[in-house]
């Protein structure tokens, strides 16, 4: 598929069969209303995730709104989560096995490092970090 300037694009909505898939795997995650991506870079054991995790430093929160909100929607430094109102997303039971099946696919991976869009992210001990800010999902297993 490819736009109106020449430049090629690759629906992502698999998890295969993308010329980097040697390098970076993909993992699409679904949830209610929303898909997000998360890729795994295998030579550097490094995860991306952009929503699925924060994990915010309250000192560096300007406002008292943010500081009152992170703290509302779990996702503040040192035990960053899925947000409160993101779970919900996944309040479906199907919705949460495959949340559940995607999470245990990452902590496989084993990463080292986890990068988040939202926060400070964890350059070590990174499936531990899965494990633990995603303690609510996995022991409902």
């Amino acid at each position: 598929m490819s736009n109106p300037r020449g430049n090629h694009r690759l629906p992502l909505n698999g998890i295969t069969d993308y010329e980097w898939e040697p390098d970076l795997a993909t993992l699409p995650v679904a949830g209610r209303h929303f898909t997000e991506i998360v890729f795994f870079h295998r030579s550097s054991r490094t995860l991306i995730l952009t929503d699925l995790i924060e994990n915010f430093e309250v000192e560096r929160l300007d406002s008292c709104v943010a500081r009152v909100l992170t703290l509302v929607g779990g996702v503040r430094h040192p035990d960053g989560q899925m947000p409160r109102d993101m779970r919900l997303l996944f309040a479906l039971p199907s919705n949460r096995n495959d949340l559940r099946l995607a999470v245990e696919k990452m902590i496989g991976w084993d990463p080292e490092r986890v990068i988040l869009a939202h926060g400070r992210w964890y350059g070590t001990e990174g499936a531990a970090e899965l494990r633990r800010a995603f303690r609510w999902l996995i022991r409902q297993a």
